[in-house]
């Protein structure tokens, strides 16, 4: 049995962490998550620094909460230390635990030499960080992958010693560069080796499909905690079904895939603006509808409808006829 960790005062248990996923792990997916436990530390979408510490924080949609998706870290991204100190600074008591994102791989954070970039650039890493714990009354993280555009472990070893050196609480890592995307298969071996350099709890990311990818992952690497992303994305009971393994449980019985559906609606009425409805509705089912085999032919049918209405009616439909979904493992084969 694994037991769970601590950042700061803040238990993680069970060791599970949800992804934070830039137009999915919105409150209403993260209510849906909940809904079916095992999900032991939760995760915003990336908020940029900017808007947040300028914009009124009461209207921003992004950071909108549930009410089960708990703990809860926020997650902050830019390269300006005084604008993500003053953007955290902001967030104060609004979340459990903050989060510095240095991982983020995408086109526009990387025009803006965000996320990843700063893995290139440890002084100004190293910076961010340290004004980030002058206000930070709480756990503070950092999300990294193993370097921009090569894999240098002694250097990813050094980089996360000076994060460690700042004051953070635990760090995440997603063993891939960033020019890797998901071309190459994450080095799990990386997130062994931060661990056994680092005093604080490192929390692995990369390739969890299964409940039994978790189980590998956590007695290869040693890490403390399994982040799930992609496969949290197609089978959001992916964390209560790890739970149970990590108890020496069988695997439970997949939900009825229309429960899913009604759980995740009821959550978008209750915390997404009408507008964005229908988009978040089109993102969800991209990925839950890859728990069959015709989810292109599938997704086709959804878009040809011209209201929320009418592509919830379609969904509907379309998980009737789908039956039961595929077992584990649950490899997407599309991405986004």
């Amino acid at each position: 049995m694994h037991r769970g960790f601590r950042l700061q005062d803040l238990s993680v248990d069970p060791p599970l962490v949800l992804a934070p996923m830039a137009d999915c792990t919105h409150a209403a997916f993260r209510e849906l998550v909940a809904h079916f436990g095992g999900c032991g530390l939760f995760y915003t979408e990336m908020l940029n620094s900017r808007i947040v510490s300028t914009q009124k924080l009461e209207t921003d949609p992004y950071l909108i909460r549930a009410e089960s998706d708990r703990p809860l870290v926020a997650q902050v991204a830019g390269r300006d230390p005084e604008r993500i100190a003053r953007a955290l600074k902001r967030l104060q008591g609004r979340f459990e635990a903050y989060d510095i994102n240095m991982g983020c791989a995408r086109g526009v954070v990387m025009r803006y030499r965000w996320g990843v970039w700063l893995m290139d650039e440890p002084e100004l890493a190293s910076r961010v960080v340290r004004e980030a714990r002058a206000v930070v009354d709480g756990p503070l993280t950092v999300k990294i992958r193993s370097g921009v555009t090569r894999h240098d472990p002694e250097r990813l070893r050094e980089f996360c010693l000076g994060l460690e050196a700042e004051g953070v609480d635990g760090i995440v890592l997603h063993p891939r560069a960033g020019s890797d995307r998901l071309k190459r298969p994450p080095q799990w071996e990386e997130i062994a080796l931060v661990k056994r350099a680092l005093r604080i709890p490192v929390v692995g990311n990369g390739d969890v499909f299964s409940p039994e990818d978790a189980l590998r992952m956590l007695a290869e690497t040693g890490c403390d905690g399994v982040m799930i992303g992609r496969a949290a994305l197609i089978r959001p009971w992916i964390f209560r079904d790890t739970a149970a393994v990590l108890r020496g449980d069988p695997v439970p019985p997949p939900p009825d895939s229309l429960e899913v559906v009604e759980v995740f609606v009821r959550g978008l009425e209750r915390f997404c603006p009408e507008g964005l409805r229908l988009e978040r509705l089109l993102d969800f089912s991209f990925w839950f509808l890859q728990n069959w085999p015709f989810a292109l032919h599938y997704l086709r049918r959804l878009r040809r409808a011209r209201d929320f209405d009418a592509a919830l009616k379609e969904l509907r439909t379309i998980l009737h006829e789908a039956g039961t979904p595929r077992p584990y493992p649950v490899r997407p084969f599309m991405t986004k």
